[in-house]
């Protein structure tokens, strides 16, 4: 059997990264004897649907799977309605969404059946189900679909998946890798990997739906093989590792640091961590084994609001990991949300002023979004019963690039959307303003610096810029501001 893989279009942007979830499933098909190929319009935002069509159903699949998050199921829904029009066949869904709203998802009737949460064995049994003919779809716990009348029968959800060694590793080869733009900061590409799965923490704007709250780690072997795998067939040597929380469990990260110092693997890599996981001995041993940058969830600078999140953790043990992180040699990447509960223009502003205050290599800023599935949107849910899903969740682009404006969608603050929009902005040039400040204290030197970098802020000492880099004045600052973190990567 011929099984099509679709990833929808993402809202005005493209795709970083290949969406690993989708490449697992695959991967299990492949091990069921099946002729996969995923199409990942991601890649593509402004593609046009018929072009899509064209090309799925060029391949001539038997079968067609969709994987979607709330912000880009309408794009699903075009598509499977129009599969179902051209070609006829039987089209499943799984992921985010699928898994918050199993029952208004698989009500679409161009959509067969439904994978709940955590997909793989539920995938398998349903391969097996349906090439044998049994169609026993009740027995297959985390299979949701219709009966004989078209009405949903709900089959709950099937049991997390423990040794996460039995996965095959994920069908990369189905990407087209090559047109992801993710890089390290050297210029060389980057391929993501996970070693772990589940949360254990309850973040109120984070959705565990998919993989649980129960964390489970694969074992050193099963990571190092994949490692060794993708260094053989792609010669890229720079991973980014996309767990929720690589540093979690510090017992068995050391154990794969055992194995990554008797393997000897050359690697450098980046990861996603807490700032209550981190210690600086972990840290130095992180970067001995090649890790070049930590991404830190620290979502604002106010502690009021930073509690409202559920994120546990205090301001003081932010400040002292990105210290840290920075002593070790490692870049760090600090994730913030504005429009949060309960924020208001004074907290946003010390969120802002937070950010530009610590030692970070890069700062995210995003808006305030309450997605389904999470315990911000349950919020919301009670004071506004009448909120549902609609199109306009595609709309719901919380992270700016800084090239264009960004509307809130459903505003959860205490602040108006336009001024929202405007902070959004605002962040990001202060921080950048503070970034390039601490780059001349580095620079001449905390004194001379900071008196170079108010220098610098003159509208007319700019327009003289290019003469005074020209005479050697500024030619320090300049070399460390193009070594970057091109240079903390080596």
């Amino acid at each position: 059997m011929r099984i099509a893989f679709v990833s929808p279009q993402w809202n005005q942007m493209v795709n970083s990264y290949p969406p690993l979830g989708i490449a697992y499933i695959a991967a299990i098909a492949r091990q069921e004897g099946h002729e996969t190929a995923i199409f990942d319009f991601g890649l593509y935002p402004e593609q046009p649907l018929d072009e899509e069509i064209q090309q799925i159903a060029a391949w001539k699949p038997d079968m067609v799977a969709f994987t979607s998050m709330t912000t880009s199921h309408h794009s699903i829904e075009q598509i499977a309605a129009a599969v179902k029009e051209e070609l006829g066949v039987t089209t499943v869904i799984g992921g985010p969404h699928a898994t918050t709203m199993p029952e208004v998802t698989l009500a679409d009737p161009n959509i067969d059946f439904l994978v709940f949460a955590e997909g793989e064995g539920v995938f398998r049994d349903f391969l097996r189900a349906y090439v044998s003919g049994l169609h026993n779809w009740a027995d297959i716990k985390g299979l949701w679909f219709k009966d004989a009348a078209g009405q949903v029968v709900p089959n709950g959800r099937r049991p997390l998946i423990r040794n996460l060694d039995s996965l095959p590793f994920p069908a990369r080869d189905l990407f087209e890798l090559e047109k992801y733009p993710l890089y390290a900061p050297n210029g060389e590409r980057m391929i993501t990997l996970l070693s772990s799965r589940g949360c254990p923490y309850n973040c109120s704007f984070c959705f565990k739906g998919i993989v649980g709250r129960t964390y489970r780690r694969r074992s050193p072997e099963n990571i190092v093989a994949e490692i060794k795998g993708v260094i053989e067939r792609y010669g890229v040597r720079n991973f980014y590792f996309i767990d929720d929380l690589f540093t979690i469990d510090v017992r068995s990260l050391n154990k794969l640091l055992d194995k990554f110092e008797a393997e000897n693997l050359d690697i450098r890599f980046r990861c996603l961590a807490r700032v209550d996981r981190v210690t600086p001995e972990l840290l130095k041993r992180l970067y001995k084994n090649g890790c070049r940058q930590i991404h830190y969830g620290i979502e604002s600078g106010n502690p009021e609001v930073l509690k409202r999140t559920s994120k546990n953790i205090k301001l003081e043990q932010v400040v002292q990991a990105v210290h840290w992180t920075d002593q070790a040699g490692i870049a760090s990447k600090g994730y913030f949300i504005i429009g949060l509960p309960g924020d208001t223009e004074e907290t946003i502003q010390q969120t802002i002023e937070f950010a530009a205050s610590l030692p970070l290599n890069e700062a995210m800023f995003s808006i305030a979004t309450p997605f389904p599935g999470t315990r911000m949107w349950d919020d919301l849910l009670r004071k506004r019963p009448e909120l549902k899903y609609t199109a306009d969740f595609t709309k719901t682009y919380y992270y700016t690039s800084y090239l264009s404006d960004i509307a809130p969608f459903l505003n959860v603050s205490e602040v108006s959307d336009e001024k929202l929009s405007q902070y959004a902005v605002k962040a990001r040039h202060r921080f950048l303003e503070a970034k390039a400040q601490r780059l001349y204290e580095r620079s001449f030197g905390k004194e001379l610096g900071d008196t170079l970098w108010k220098v610098s802020r003159n509208d007319m000492v700019r327009s003289l810029g290019h003469s005074l880099t020209t005479l050697g004045l500024f030619g320090k600052f300049k070399r460390n501001k193009e070594r970057g973190e091109a240079e903390l990567w080596t």
